[in-house]
């Protein structure tokens, strides 16, 4: 059988689900669409993609050449085949971002006939694998990322391309979209819903002849945005990586509604707005945003563009109270910190069982941290990084705050954690408490931060109240720091790759041991972390800590030049 006979077969399976779909939504009172079902059966050609949006995120010109050479590089695994939609993928992070496309722009950039043939080849490739059935089950998220790619590339796509190819896409765009539009209703909320909705209201503007869809999913977009973006500008899931994807997704989609001569929902321009600011509040000074509830490596280009489009230009807050983050700031030396509850069930999927954690950083160094959410070997340390054990914060009894789902439909969610959080502040000076552990071991922990004026010290005191329990302080650091134990039992040594020190102080015995940094691009790395262990809580109720800036020794004065003698 040829390419052509299975493209068409596959196309007919497609376009027979789609009329089924159609005639259930009948059934319950929304009428079909009979123009769609022509479209769906192949009578009437699908419709023409008559703008491209503009695509934010930077392109790499070293993707675009292993692409075109048949290299695939995903989730820190390569395979290389000529289709790689054929081949076994080594993982399922590593197929989702192949069936994601969103590498396309690097093709898309680049812009040479060779990139060209090669976006047809691979568009081609998943067209096929899901004309013979191969194509792996994926998540609507990842239909609508690709949905999104192909728009956006499609200008690449079709330049050039011959009558048969632009019929292929042009109906497998059409249809995956009407497939987006059928799963919404039932989609739950979450940032998955969001992303949908936005391949739906992107869709709508950039073909022909889809007012109607722009309409219904601007509204529900709209609506969802209201919904999950706090007044404060944090997202629900508590998750800061969420907001720069967001944004960058929301900023082009902005500039399509005047091309059309049609007005964007007022929701999409006010949570834009919203969101900006909070960006800059998760930042350290190196640019990175804190490791917090599923934050994992920052992708400093794609933060720095979209600060670049923040028309507020307003001052860093210094509290989101609705999402349950505070941040010391004085003398360039910032502290972040989780004084929030656990996020609702629906959008605690990735959330982190990290109450009361907090990070350092002094000028355009970090120095404490949180593991972070792992970029590369997901399967192996997702479960790990979600524990209180990773976060620079207490655990007690060797427990997290936080219980996870394992069931068919609550796995990863929270089931039970930190609800009442109580959080005063005044100044430079934070007092926090969660009850996280309250219904596990019976105690409730709280924290004081106090950030001197100069930014030179931050003073801990971390007390633990209720039944007698051992807790361990924990404090890891940034793997660019180098941690040096000192004779005293109770201090350390931090030296910064700039050269700048800082001292460790705690009133019980400290120990060094070894952590690992999550959150980087080139995948888990080993770092150092400082504990602090206590056997019982009722013989030593509170630990008081500090990380104390070093004067940095002044260089001896120079000697004046003695003239030179004549010879």
């Amino acid at each position: 059988m040829g390419i052509a006979w299975r493209a068409l077969i596959g196309e007919r399976r497609a376009a027979l689900s789609l009329v089924a779909a159609a005639s259930l939504r009948a059934a319950t009172g929304l009428t079909a669409v009979p123009g769609r079902l022509r479209v769906a059966l192949g009578a009437t050609p699908a419709p023409a993609i008559v703008l491209v949006p503009q695509d934010l995120r930077t392109a790499d010109p070293v993707r675009a050449d292993e692409l075109i050479s048949g290299v695939y590089v995903f989730a820190g695994r390569i395979i290389t085949d000529a289709d790689p939609f054929a081949a076994r993928p080594p993982n399922r992070d590593w197929a989702e971002a192949l069936a994601g496309f969103s590498w396309l722009r690097h093709l898309r950039a680049a812009g040479t006939p060779e990139a060209a043939e090669a976006a047809r080849r691979l568009v081609s490739g998943w067209m096929e694998a899901e004309a013979r059935g191969r194509s792996r089950p994926s998540s609507v998220t990842v239909a609508a990322e690709r949905v999104r790619a192909w728009i956006g590339a499609s200008g690449l796509l079709l330049a050039g391309a011959d009558q048969v190819f632009y019929r292929r896409f042009s109906r497998a765009l059409w249809r995956q979209v009407r497939q987006l539009d059928f799963a919404i209703a039932r989609l739950p909320p979450g940032v998955g819903r969001l992303a949908v909705l936005v391949a739906l209201v992107t869709a709508g503007l950039c073909m022909e002849g889809e007012e109607r869809l722009v309409s219904r999913a601007s509204r529900l977009l709209g609506e969802e945005l209201d919904r999950q973006i706090l007044p404060d500008g944090c997202h629900v899931s508590r998750d800061p990586g969420v907001l720069v994807a967001l944004v960058l997704d929301l900023l082009p989609l902005r500039q399509l509604f005047p091309a059309r001569n049609a007005t964007p929902p007022a929701a999409i321009l006010t949570a834009v707005d919203r969101m900006m600011p909070m960006i800059r509040f998760f930042q350290h000074g190196d640019g990175t945003l804190a490791r917090f509830n599923g934050m994992g490596q920052t992708a400093i280009d794609q933060v720095a563009t979209a600060l670049a489009y923040d028309e507020t230009r307003g001052l860093t807050p210094a509290s989101a109270p609705r999402g349950g983050y505070e941040r010391l700031e004085a003398g360039g030396t910032v502290a972040l910190v989780d004084c929030g509850p656990a996020p609702p069930p629906g959008f605690s999927a990735r959330a982190h069982a990290g109450c009361l954690s907090f990070e350092l950083s002094s000028g355009l160094e970090t120095i404490v941290i949180n593991c972070g959410s792992p970029s590369l070997q997901r399967a192996t340390w997702r479960i790990q990084a979600r524990k209180t054990a990773a976060h620079s914060t207490v655990t007690v009894a060797e427990r997290s705050s936080m219980t996870l789902g394992r069931g068919l439909y609550t796995d990863g969610l929270v089931l039970s954690g930190p609800r009442d959080v109580t959080c005063r502040r005044q100044d430079l000076t934070l007092e926090a408490r969660h009850d996280g552990y309250l219904g596990r071991v019976g105690v409730r922990h709280g924290r004081r931060l106090a950030l001197s004026a100069a930014g030179d010290l931050l003073e801990g005191v971390d007390r633990i109240e209720g039944e007698d329990r051992s807790y361990v302080l924990r404090f890891h650091i940034h793997p660019a720091v180098t941690l040096i134990p000192t004779e005293h039992p109770r201090a350390a040594l931090l030296r910064l790759p700039s050269g700048e020190g800082w001292r460790f102080l705690a009133d019980q015995p400290v120990q060094v041991e070894e952590s690992v940094a999550l959150a980087l691009a080139e995948g888990p790395r080993r770092t150092m972390q400082i504990t602090v262990a206590v056997a019982s809580s009722a013989a030593t109720p509170a630990v008081s800590w500090s990380f104390q800036k070093l004067e940095r020794p002044r260089p001896p004065p120079r000697a004046e030049d003695e003239p030179e003698l004549p010879l």
